[in-house]
C-alpha cells in the first residue's frame, strides 16, 4: 500500500486556488499543485447501464450529472469515437467537456468502476494509484459473500457492487477520510480503521481479511476518545505512517509469498517466440511492536559481482536443502523493480538488501517485470499438430511435458483448445488427466484437457478426432479455419520461472521475540500463455 499526499510537500491547507478576472474572461493563474481531485464516484457495471453507488464531491467543481454523462457516453460507448466500444477499450484518461476523467475497474470478475474527475493539471499516475488503493480497501472493508481462500493466494475475494450498496455509509466514510479538499491523505487500512470504524464484533459474521487481522491481536483497554483521536492523527502524520505503534499479537508470524505470472507465445514445436514475467512479493505480517525486517534475494544487483558468477554473498550460509532453495546461488535479472514505500532505499543501495519496517497485515513489498526471454524458463513444453483426415474429419494432437524437478507437482493444468465452427462431434482420449464429454463446448468452439496434478518431468499426450459438417453446407467465410492458438492455465507451487529465491528473512525487534516465518513460491499462467497449432 502507498499513502499518497500532496506532491512537493505542499499540504491542503497551504494551497489555494487563485483566479483573476481579466476583461470579463475567467483566466486562471498557473496552478501549483499536481495532485488535486475534484470528485470521486463509484459505479456498478450492469446490463441496463452503469448505476451510481456513491459520489463524493471534494471541491464543488464537477457536478454528479457531468460524471454520469461521461460514464454513459464514454464508458457506455454511446457517443463519438467511443460509440459501440467496450469499457476496456477506453483509455484510462479521457478529457470530456473540459473535465479530465481518470477511471479504473476492479479486478477480474468485479463489476465496480471507480471514476475520479478533476479540472486541474493533476498527476494522472498518482490518481490511478489512489483509485487502485481505493478498490483494494473496499474489497477488504466490504467483502462479498463467503471468502474462498487458497493455500498460496493472499486474497481471493472479488469486489461486488451489491456489497458496497449494503454498506453505503461505510463507503462514503472511506471516501471522506481518503482525501481532504481533493488532496489524497490516507490510504492505509490501519489508519482508516482508527478514523472510521471500531473493532467489529466477529460473532456470527463472515471473517474477511480485515476481521482476521483484528482478531489476531490481543485486546487492549481502550483509552479516552481524545487519546484515540491523537493516536489516529499521529498514524497519519508520523515518520512511519504505515504502521501504528503499540501493536501486540499473541503469536508473532510472517508470511512471504513470491508469486510470478508467466505470459508467453510458444511456437507449435515448443520454442518460445516471446514472453514476459510479472512478479511480486506479497507479505502478511502479524508482528508485535515496531520490528525491522531484512530480506535477501538472489537478484542480479544483490550479488557482490555482476560479472563473476562464482562470487557469492557471505549471507548465504550452509547448503540449500529444499527444492525451493536449489537455485538460490544463481543470478536473476529483474526489470522495473517497484518497492513499497516502507523500503529504505538508501540501505538497499549500500548493502543490496531490502530493509523495511513492515505495515501491519497484508501488503505488496515489491513488484518486478522480466521481459527478456533469456532470463526465465517456461514450466511446460507444449507441442501441437492439426491435420485433416478428409472433408469432414480432422485430428488434433497435443503433447505436454513438465520441465520442473520431479519433486514438484503442478495443479489445475488445463489446455484450452479451439474447434472449427463446423464441428458437430469430438472424440477425445489422453494418456493422463480427464477428457470428459462435458469438456467439449461446441457453442464456444472450444474443448479442454484437464490434469488435476502433474508431477515434474512427466509427459502426457492428448488426441482428439473432430467430426465436422461438409464444406458445401458452410458459407465461404466459415470454410477456412484460421486455427487460433491453444491457451494454457496452471499453478506450480514452490517454483519460480525466473529462479528468484529468498536467501534469508530476518526480523529484529527490541523485545527480542523469535517469530514464525513462512516462505512460499507460486508460478501461474498470465493472461496470455498461448501455443500455436501446426497444420
Amino acid at each position: 500500500a502507498i499513502t499518497l499526499a500532496a506532491s512537493r510537500g505542499v499540504t491542503a491547507s497551504a494551497v489555494t486556488r487563485n483566479r483573476s478576472e481579466e476583461n470579463g474572461t475567467g483566466t486562471e493563474r498557473e496552478r501549483t499543485t499536481a495532485m488535486t481531485i475534484s470528485c470521486i464516484a463509484l459505479y456498478a457495471a450492469e446490463a441496463k447501464g452503469n448505476k451510481v453507488i456513491a459520489f463524493k464531491d471534494y471541491r464543488r467543481e464537477v457536478q454528479a450529472r457531468q460524471v454520469q454523462r461521461f460514464v454513459d457516453d464514454i464508458l457506455g460507448g454511446k457517443r463519438n469515437s467511443f460509440k459501440g466500444a467496450k469499457a476496456q477499450e477506453v483509455p484510462p484518461l479521457v478529457n470530456y467537456d473540459d473535465v479530465s476523467y481518470v477511471w479504473k475497474k476492479g479486478d477480474k470478475g468485479s463489476n465496480v468502476i471507480a471514476v475520479a474527475a478533476t479540472r486541474w493539471d493533476s498527476n494522472v499516475l498518482a490518481i490511478q494509484e489512489m483509485l487502485h488503493q481505493l478498490l483494494d480497501l473496499l474489497k477488504m472493508f466490504c467483502p462479498s459473500g463467503n471468502i474462498v481462500s487458497t493455500t498460496l493466494a493472499l486474497s481471493s475475494d472479488v469486489l461486488k457492487a451489491d456489497a458496497l450498496r449494503q454498506k453505503q455509509a461505510l463507503v462514503l466514510s472511506i471516501l471522506e477520510e481518503m482525501a481532504d479538499s481533493g488532496y489524497p491523505q490516507v490510504t492505509q487500512i490501519e489508519s482508516l480503521c482508527e478514523l472510521i470504524i471500531d473493532t467489529p464484533t466477529l460473532e456470527g459474521k463472515t471473517v474477511n481479511a480485515l476481521d482476521a487481522l483484528l482478531r489476531r491481536r490481543k485486546k487492549e483497554p481502550s483509552g479516552s476518545q481524545e487519546d484515540q483521536s491523537k493516536s489516529a492523527t499521529l498514524d497519519v502524520t508520523g515518520a512511519v505512517p504505515w504502521r501504528k505503534p503499540g501493536i501486540v499479537y499473541k503469536k508473532n508470524e510472517v508470511y512471504l509469498d513470491a508469486i510470478e505470472k508467466v505470459s508467453a507465445l510458444v511456437g507449435y514445436d515448443g520454442t518460445m517466440i516471446s514472453g514476459s514475467v510479472q512478479g511480486s512479493i506479497q507479505m502478511k505480517v502479524y508482528l508485535s511492536g515496531m520490528p525491522e525486517c531484512k530480506i535477501g534475494l538472489n537478484e542480479k544487483f544483490m550479488m557482490e559481482s555482476e560479472n563473476d558468477n562464482k562470487m557469492i554473498s557471505t549471507a548465504m550460509e550452509g547448503r540449500p536443502t529444499s527444492t525451493a532453495q536449489k537455485a538460490c546461488r544463481s543470478q536473476v535479472a529483474l526489470d522495473y523493480i517497484k518497492f513499497h514505500q516502507a523500503v529504505k532505499l538508501q540501505n538497499y543501495e549500500s548493502d543490496h538488501q531490502v530493509h523495511f519496517v513492515p505495515p501491519d497485515g497484508e501488503f505488496e513489498l515489491l513488484s518486478y517485470n522480466v521481459s527478456d526471454t533469456k532470463n526465465f524458463t517456461l514450466p511446460f513444453t507444449v507441442t501441437s499438430n492439426y491435420k485433416s483426415l478428409g472433408r469432414t474429419r480432422a485430428e488434433m494432437n497435443v503433447k505436454l511435458k513438465a520441465e520442473f524437478p520431479s519433486s514438484l507437482v503442478a495443479f489445475q493444468v488445463i489446455a484450452w483448445m479451439p474447434l472449427p465452427k463446423s464441428t458437430v462431434k469430438v472424440n477425445m482420449n489422453a494418456t493422463g488427466g480427464k477428457t470428459k464429454s462435458k469438456y467439449v463446448e461446441l457453442d464456444k468452439n472450444q474443448m479442454h484437457w484437464k490434469l488435476s496434478e502433474l508431477r515434474g518431468g512427466k509427459e502426457h499426450k492428448f488426441k482428439a478426432v473432430i467430426e465436422m459438417m461438409a464444406a458445401t453446407e458452410l458459407k465461404g467465410s466459415d470454410r477456412e479455419w484460421e486455427k487460433p492458438p491453444i491457451r494454457l492455465t496452471f499453478q506450480v507451487p514452490m517454483f519460480t520461472a525466473t529462479g528468484l529465491r529468498i536467501r534469508f528473512l530476518k526480523v529484529h525487534e527490541k523485545s527480542g521475540y523469535q517469530p514464525v516465518k513462512w516462505v512460499r513460491y507460486l508460478t501461474t499462467a498470465g493472461d496470455d500463455y498461448e501455443v500455436r497449432i501446426q497444420g
